[in-house]
């Protein structure tokens, strides 16, 4: 090992410290947000998570997991460690890679200078991606995606290792390394394209535009084969010997799978052993590498053997060939148009039915359904605006200025391509990394949320309007990260130094960069308004850009050794482009990813089962609001009497039948239905059909109709079938009081408070599973269990039974009180005060809120949630009488939720907080508030009054809602006699509303 050698492996492992010591500092201590809660419970107990699973990353979790050495407490933060050296080992790598790449401008021996500039050309582009704000994020969590983006280092290190020895096992260590990926995420197979071109500019003598579109066209035919043959249709064939092993040759479940496995193997094996008898190397290695991917691809045993041992967490349960070819297609998620498909308005007119589907049956496999192909009455070339759910045709119509009725044409869905998914969900996520990033918010298209920025004011103010005496939601966030484009700028120079002096690995580097970024974007065909910012999908890319910062240091010190000083033209460049990347990125970055002190995620989960009564049941649904409670229950096993039914899991049969099973401490659900009534492909939906009964039809009356397989209790179709349909919407429950009682629902003296019958309309035209097995729960449980349902949702989430909701804490409790049409009340503003009073008082814990460095969006939900449902309380509290009480809950959210506005729909609470401080005689805390709510609103409302027209009318819901909250403040003020304040307001609100009108 010489000279060079041995400092670039010390520095590179010094950069493996350095990184891994600023994620460790950054790292959250416990669960976070979206799916880490998920993935922590599935690694812990090694369970089966959501499609396409991650196997690989569960066993890896699972080894960080003994770290915790039995505590429960600390399984969390050991598998967030493992993603801090998974993180700091990708940095590591990427700096070896750029290393590889700049030691290849030197011919000769290099001097100390080349030296030295080559390592600061790795050392600069390595500490860049380190603070790169999408893989700082998921450097500190359990999440894949810090794995993942290690595999495409690995794989990428590797075949530039290959091209400088030529020694062929680097490709079998890569074909390892990409099967070992599959286990993980799919984003690393997008390396390959960069990994043939490397081997085609290194096997031939003069490359050719015709020879590289021939390397490209072969990358792709690979990735088709990683990604579709071997993937699926491997495990299709498998799942099609099961099939005429058990339904044919009367053989158990799993023997033809294994057949076909030990005919590939055999099959593989006679090619290996007739390439070498006959001296075939390319098939040889061809063979070998193939066999390592499989290799790494058998991590999937897991799941099918894991679905088999029934685990709690068993999503899908694919415990034979064909679940697992459904599991792995992410068949749940549904189909998306690539090439050829309809627009947002398009009829169906046709459906063709292309393959049949199978479940497993008591003794053989049974026909679930058939797969169909629908033809549309309006379709297009390249479909980018395909989505037919009613919040996406308003915003394609919004972004694409279109009419009423009218249909896009092929130039706006390319439009809507260019500007929303490449411009909006590709190049948004870029610049933030390399530019600046206006606030950690969310960006649906406005103006002011989670827009790039450069942070000079007159380039920002062309896209966003003026940059003067910006608001506080954009100044005081966490989130607003200037870097001025000096990243950008900084990579661009390396780009075009590179560029000119290797075009080859220029090439190579933006072809990794395309089919990592751009080429997802392509694939994907993301819909609009998505729940969560996708920037994590496209990391590879920025890993490749990366490459090119690091090369701004070779561009400065080229441009400054024109005035011969070479020693001093090496220092200037390591120093600017360290101030220009790395150090710019680190300071401006860490706020708003410094994780250290978080545990609102795990806070919030604890607080969201202890608003339940005993043995309850909760209905939840989207991953915010159902993996931080798994979490809760299977790793740290808080409340585990309490069952938590995810609603849009039970359209699965898997999932139906776990809920018919004891887990834990909790009991099994009361669903009646016998498993042949919602098998897969038997009542998926039911319609409803006026059969024009004119009285509601009792629940356990309507489950027997709906379930029933009677020609009697169904509709004749034209093709002579039957098919169960919906009589009526209007439904009723009959109610026993003394029941209630029994059940500890109610106590005796809210007899009186009881309806004897619940009544109420369900809402939509469509019973899907999920509501019918909801239902079931509903009818038979007779009261013997608390049942819950997750607050600030949709309203069809609730079955129509919203008026029979009340708060009980952050969860919406079930209960057959009486209901005066005069009330007009939200459930949200409904309480079932004394319980909902020791909840909070008791058993709610917020003091994370105090101890994180950084509130997240979510966070930030949660604390608005927590003052919502605690302003009703007190509001309730003392309109009942109960003024003691009502000023408890005032003083414990004063003292612990954070009061601070993020954005002018927090003021709402805020307003409400004041108005229960006034009522309570707080009037000095009131004014106060009050002073700084109207702060907070006079700087975000004068700042939105000084935009030209266009551009503050976009902003109409906050001056809506700030001008709503100011009116209220004015009123409070002078029904208070607080003089000065009311003044003060109605001044500005005048001059605000002379301005907005």
């Amino acid at each position: 090992m010489n000279h060079y050698q041995k400092i670039n492996n010390l520095v590179g492992f010094l950069l493996f410290l350095i990184a891994g010591v600023v994620y460790w500092l950054t790292m959250e201590p416990t669960v976070s947000f979206w799916d880490c809660g998920e993935f922590i419970s599935a690694a812990d107990k090694l369970q089966v998570g959501h499609q396409p699973g991650a196997p690989l990353f569960l066993m890896i979790g699972k080894l960080f997991s003994l770290l915790a050495a039995g505590d429960v407490t600390k399984i969390a933060y050991w598998m967030n460690f493992s993603s801090v050296i998974f993180s700091a080992a990708t940095v590591m790598f990427l700096y070896w890679t750029i290393t590889l790449i700049a030691s290849k401008l030197y011919k000769q021996e290099k001097t100390t200078a080349d030296v030295l500039t080559v390592v600061a050309t790795g050392v600069v582009g390595a500490l860049a991606f380190t603070f790169s704000d999408t893989f700082w994020f998921s450097a500190v969590e359990a999440e894949v995606y810090s794995l993942s983006i290690l595999f495409t280092a690995l794989v990428f290190w590797a075949i530039l290792k290959w091209e400088s020895k030529t020694d062929d096992r680097w490709l079998v260590l890569i074909a390892f390394v990409i099967g070992l990926s599959i286990g993980v995420h799919l984003l690393s197979l997008l390396a390959i394209p960069a990994v043939v071109l490397v081997y085609y500019f290194k096997k031939t003598t003069k490359p050719t535009t015709f020879g590289i579109i021939k390397a490209i066209g072969v990358a792709g035919l690979i990735w088709v084969i990683v990604q579709f043959v071997i993937i699926q249709y491997f495990v299709l064939l498998a799942a099609r010997f099961d099939l005429f092993f058990v339904n044919t040759l009367g053989f158990g479940f799993g023997y033809g799978a294994i057949t076909f496995i030990l005919l590939l193997a055999a099959s593989i094996t006679y090619a290996i052993y007739y390439s070498i008898k006959h001296k075939k190397y390319n098939l040889n290695l061809s063979m070998i590498c193939l066999t390592f991917v499989l290799f790494g691809f058998s991590s999937y045993f897991l799941i099918i053997i894991r679905a088999d041992a029934k685990p709690s967490l068993n999503l899908s349960n694919p415990d034979n060939a064909f679940a697992l070819y459904g599991y792995l297609g992410r068949t749940n998620y549904g189909q998306t148009p690539l090439l050829y498909g309809q627009t947002f308005d398009a009829k169906q007119i046709d459906g063709k039915e292309t393959y049949t589907k199978y479940r497993k049956g008591k003794d053989k496999y049974e026909v679930s359904g058939r797969g169909i192909d629908v033809e549309y009455d309006k379709n297009l070339l390249f479909p980018r605006t395909y989505s037919d759910k009613p919040d996406h045709i308003n915003f394609y119509k919004q972004w694409l200025n279109l009419a009423d009725g009218e249909t896009p044409s092929f130039a706006q869905n390319l439009k809507f391509f260019a500007s929303y998914q490449v411009g909006f969900m590709y190049w948004r996520y870029f610049f933030w990394n390399f530019v600046g990033r206006q606030n950690d918010n969310q960006g649906q298209g406005g103006y002011s949320e989670g827009n790039w920025i450069t942070g000079i004011k007159s380039l920002d103010a062309i896209r966003l309007g003026s940059q003067t005496n910006l608001p506080p939601s954009i100044v005081d966030n966490e989130g607003f990260n200037k870097f001025y484009g000096l990243p950008l700028i900084l990579g661009i120079a390396g780009l075009f130094f590179l560029y000119r002096r290797n075009r080859n690995d220029t090439l190579v580097i933006t072809t990794l960069f395309l089919f990592t970024g751009l080429a997802i974007i392509v694939y994907l065909n993301q819909d609009p308004r998505q729940v969560r910012e996708r920037d994590y999908a496209y990391v590879g890319s920025f890993y490749a850009f990366a490459i090119f910062i690091g090369f701004g240091v070779f561009a400065i010190r080229e441009w400054l050794s024109r005035f011969n000083a070479p020693k001093l033209s090496l220092m200037v460049a390591s120093l600017v482009g360290l101030l220009a990347a790395p150090v710019i990125m680190g300071v401006q970055g860490w706020g708003d990813h410094n994780r250290s002190g978080k545990a609102t995620a795990l806070e919030w989960a604890k607080n969201y089962l202890n608003s339940c009564a005993p043995n309850a049941i909760l209905f939840v649904t989207a991953d915010n609001d159902t993996f931080p409670l798994w979490y809760a229950q299977e790793v740290e096993g808080i409340r585990t009497d309490i069952r938590v039914v995810n609603i849009q899991y039970l359209s699965d049969d898997a999932y139906i039948n776990q809920m018919k099973l004891k887990l834990n401490k909790s009991a099994a659900l009361p669903i009646t239905m016998p498993t042949e009534k919602y098998v897969n492909g038997v009542r998926d939906y039911i319609r409803y059909y006026d059969y024009d009964l004119k009285d509601s039809v009792e629940l356990k009356d309507l489950l027997a109709v709906l379930t029933s397989d009677n020609k009697e209790d169904k509709l004749p179709l034209s093709d002579g079938s039957y098919v169960n349909f919906l009589p009526s919407q209007n439904f009723k429950l009959t109610v026993d009081s003394d029941q209630l009682v029994k059940t500890h629902t109610i106590s005796a003296k809210d007899k009186d408070k009881v309806t004897p019958l619940m009544e109420w309309k369900y809402n939509k035209d469509i019973m899907y599973k999920y509501d019918l097995a909801l239902l079931d729960i509903i009818a038979n449980n007779n009261w013997e269990r608390p049942i819950y349902f997750e607050s600030n949702v949709s309203e069809d989430t609730y079955a129509g039974l919203g008026k029979y909701l009340y708060l009980e804490g952050y969860a919406l409790r079930l209960l057959p009180f009486k209901t005066d049409p005069k009330d007009t009340r939200d459930k949200m503003e409904k309480t079932n005060s004394d319980p909902m009073y020791d909840n909070l008082m008791h058993k709610f814990d917020f003091k994370s809120f105090k101890t994180a460095k950084y509130i997240d969006p979510e966070s930030r939900r949660v604390a608005q949630s927590s003052w919502s449902v605690s302003n009703s309380l007190t509001t309730n509290l003392f309109m009942e009488g109960k003024t003691d009480k009502a000023r408890n809950i005032l003083v414990k959210s004063v003292k612990e939720i954070p009061l601070k506005n993020y954005s002018v729909d927090d003021t709402i609470n805020r307003y409400q907080t004041i108005q229960n401080m006034y009522a309570l005689n707080e009037t000095k805390a009131a004014n106060k508030l009050t002073n700084e709510t109207f702060e907070f609103l006079n700087k975000e409302l004068t700042y939105i009054a000084s935009l030209e027209p266009k551009r503050f009318n976009a902003y109409g819901r906050d001056i809506q809602v700030g001008m709503y909250v100011l009116s209220n403040l004015h009123r409070m003020a002078v029904g208070y006699k607080q003089t000065e304040l009311s003044d003060k307001i109605a001044k500005k609100f005048e001059e605000l509303q002379a301005k907005f009108s």
